[in-house]
């Protein structure tokens, strides 16, 4: 089962090693409450992806909007962890137009 998820991306890695590709996607979400997380600003969270998804990420600007499709992976010590298998970018909203007076 697939979960999608809307997030900023900051940017992207790929490593190849020994014929095989490990590629990772940086997104971040602005803290909700200070004092539960200790942290301030932005976060910033690794999510590791498809060498598919890395080249397929291209934007003029970065950071920006997209929701990323996520599937449950078994990581290090029995952990759940999210592997990214698509991302689509979000088009930006339009303003409307100023009225004149």
């Amino acid at each position: 089962m697939n979960q999608q998820m809307n997030v900023q991306v900051y940017g992207g890695s790929i490593a190849r090693m020994e014929g095989q590709a490990f590629a990772s996607l940086y997104v971040g979400q602005h803290v909700e409450d200070e004092s539960e997380q200790n942290a301030k600003g932005i976060e910033i969270m690794k999510v590791s992806c498809d060498e598919r998804v890395y080249e397929e990420m291209k934007s003029d600007k970065y950071p920006f909007d997209a929701t990323i499709s996520v599937r449950l992976k078994k990581a290090a010590g029995g952990k759940m962890g999210q592997h990214c298998i698509g991302i689509k970018p979000v088009a930006p909203a339009r303003q409307a137009p100023a009225k004149t007076q």
